[in-house]
């Protein structure tokens, strides 16, 4: 029986042959029969249209694309989707959805396997410019083409920086430039003796087969980028608990936003846009050069630790009650002791009987000896000592480390850390290699405020 002429058949499927009606009849199964209720179903019954009028139409292969080729790669794309697809839930109703997202074009079909196989296909085949921009972008920045290259691209923009009307020629130039190639490709000698020859049309875009090498190499790129974004995504979403008031830091952003948007409202007009565009268009070029690139980590290093204190210090004023700030306050310190052993590893434990103690106040890691025990090997507000008359700590701060290690004359570690011998002598920022066996030491400093009462 030929099929009704609203109904359209994809090119992948084949038509069942007829039975006789006793046949179908003893072939007839029902989910009951089964033990199967309706909720249980697969995920393409249950996404069926309820007409076919309102069907959504199956994705068709374009006229000249290469077809599937059989072996290994003929059905990676359904397994992938299928993959993906296993452990979704069930779809909402077609009519609810339709209603709610009528206008949406994330919404216009369906859930469904076949329609999301089909596409996936498609996409495979036809996204390789968008990873070709990609590519271009990447060898432009990161100057992968030499330096005439890159330079040319960033003379262009600050041509355009100085000249920004210009921007509106470039839809026209990007498009003479593609007719001006394509017109020696599609007349590559052409003379007056070959004026008249019919010369065949090369094809602008060709879509690789399923399964072949650039097809291979769009689902590679697919892959790379779906794990970039992914690592992108984890990188910001922790920073976004700024914005929510659930952190220290909220306060901060949010006064300095406001603080910066008022004081940029008197002056915005003054800015210079062009210099200011020419400067951050240029910077990443610069930033990224071969031989500026390895050098940032030891041209940023130095300034990270003050900036780190920088920013501790400014959530700790903002925790700070009026009673601080009416008060006089100043900074005192403690010491932190420890000894290397090379079953323990670094640790107050392992600290020698009549040598200094884990914690003490001064910095010749003998006098003022602190009373309390971290928790954890974190320093927490239980460690205390006695102060001057009428002073306090302040209630809403914690002991600090001492990142800038101004005490000392060697610059300290990422930690705060000083590292010396087996007796406390030859301070250095690193330990040496000898000291593993013969035995080493190391302090820092810890520092908190206190106000008076």
């Amino acid at each position: 029986m030929n099929p009704p002429d609203y109904v359209e058949i994809p090119p992948y499927a084949s038509l069942i042959p007829e039975y006789e009606e006793t046949e179908q009849s003893s072939l007839k199964l029902s989910p009951s029969s089964l033990g199967l209720s309706t909720k249980q179903l697969p995920l393409a019954s249950s996404s069926l249209p309820a007409s076919p009028s309102n069907a959504p139409l199956s994705p068709r292969q374009v006229p000249g694309t290469p077809s599937s080729t059989n072996g290994i790669f003929s059905n990676f794309s359904s397994m992938v989707v299928n993959q993906a697809l296993a452990s979704l839930p069930s779809p909402l109703p077609a009519q609810s959805t339709q209603r709610r997202n009528a206008q949406l074009l994330s919404a216009k079909d369906p859930l469904s396997i076949p329609i999301t196989s089909a596409n996936f296909r498609r996409f495979i085949a036809k996204c390789g410019f968008v990873f070709w921009l990609q590519d271009r972008g990447e060898e432009i920045i990161m100057w992968r083409r030499g330096w005439k290259y890159t330079s040319a691209w960033m003379a262009v923009y600050a041509f355009l920086c100085y000249y920004p009307r210009l921007t509106l020629l470039i839809p026209h130039v990007a498009l003479l430039h593609i007719l001006v190639t394509t017109y020696y490709e599609r007349y590559p000698e052409r003379n007056e003796e070959n004026d008249d020859e019919d010369v065949p049309v090369p094809a602008l875009v060709v879509q690789p087969g399923e399964g072949s090498a650039d097809w291979l190499a769009n689902v590679q790129a697919i892959q790379n980028l779906m794990g970039t974004v992914a690592d992108l995504y984890d990188f910001v979403v922790p920073h976004l608990s700024h914005l929510t008031w659930t952190t220290p830091m909220t306060s901060p952003i949010f006064f300095f936003t406001l603080f910066s948007l008022f004081a940029l409202i008197p002056i915005i007009g003054m800015i210079p846009l062009r210099p200011v565009f020419l400067v951050l268009g240029l910077t990443p070029f610069v930033l990224t050069h071969p031989y500026v690139l390895p050098t940032l980590p030891a041209l940023i290093k130095p300034f990270l630790p003050k900036l780190r204190t920088g920013l501790r210090r400014v959530v700790d004023d903002d925790q700070l009650l009026e009673k601080h700030w009416a008060a006089p306050m100043k900074e005192v310190a403690v010491w932190e002791n420890e000894r290397w052993n090379s079953s323990t590893g670094w640790s107050s434990t392992n600290l020698r009987v009549g040598e200094r103690k884990p914690w003490t106040r001064g910095q010749d890691g003998w006098s003022g000896t602190v009373e309390g025990t971290p928790f954890d090997g974190h320093v927490s507000s239980n460690l205390s000592f006695a102060l001057p008359p009428g002073w306090k700590f302040v209630e809403t701060e914690d002991w600090n480390v001492d990142l800038v290690g101004n005490w000392h004359k060697v610059p300290v570690d990422e930690e705060g850390w000083i590292y010396t011998d087996d007796s406390w002598l030859d301070p250095r920022t690193t330990p040496l290699s000898s000291w593993t066996n013969k035995g080493m030491t190391r302090r820092r400093r810890w520092t908190r405020r206190i106000y008076k009462v």
